[in-house]
């Protein structure tokens, strides 16, 4: 028997008209994989990252807008602005080295297409934006690939997930 699909855009609508058992069960639902997430972002802070994005979250999810995308991938995005955010403050130096990604076995949704098809460069380059917001330059030192071959690469994988 298959789980029922959590729904976040719902879940999202319901809080914004301030329904906070919305607002419970989508945090019951999403923190444990936050939480899990942000352990391997910023260890140290993994806990107030978590409870930082849900306050965010809270606030401001009469932002969130179904035409522009699916619900999860906007509460990620918070998560990302949070983490981004504190590394900011701490005036967190890049490493030299890039950190270390989860698994793509640990990967949901698009992304995931991307590390199942075998495509690791476009895989990484995505993931490093994404989960440490770095650009194109410091991926392309952190993988030792030219930038305009990383931005073609990048280019091509983003063009085939929107297909």
């Amino acid at each position: 028997m298959e789980a029922a699909q959590f729904d976040h855009a719902a879940a999202l609508i319901a809080c914004s008209r301030g329904d906070q058992a919305a607002f419970h069960r989508l945090y019951d639902h999403e923190a444990p994989h936050m939480l899990a997430l942000c352990k391997r972002l910023l260890p140290t802070d993994a806990e107030s990252l978590v409870h930082d994005a849900f306050a965010l979250i809270w606030r401001n999810a009469d932002q969130y807008d179904a035409n522009m995308g699916p619900a999860r991938p906007w509460l990620y995005n918070v998560l990302r602005h949070v983490a981004n955010s504190y590394r900011v403050r701490r005036n967190t130096v890049a490493p030299v080295t890039a950190p270390a990604l989860p698994p793509p076995s640990a990967i949901r949704g698009r992304l995931s297409r991307l590390a199942a098809d075998g495509d690791s460069l476009a895989y990484e380059a995505i993931a490093h934006a994404y989960l440490h917001g770095a650009d194109y330059r410091r991926v392309s030192g952190w993988l030792r690939r030219d930038e305009a071959q990383l931005r073609l690469a990048v280019r091509k994988a983003l063009e085939g997930l929107s297909a």
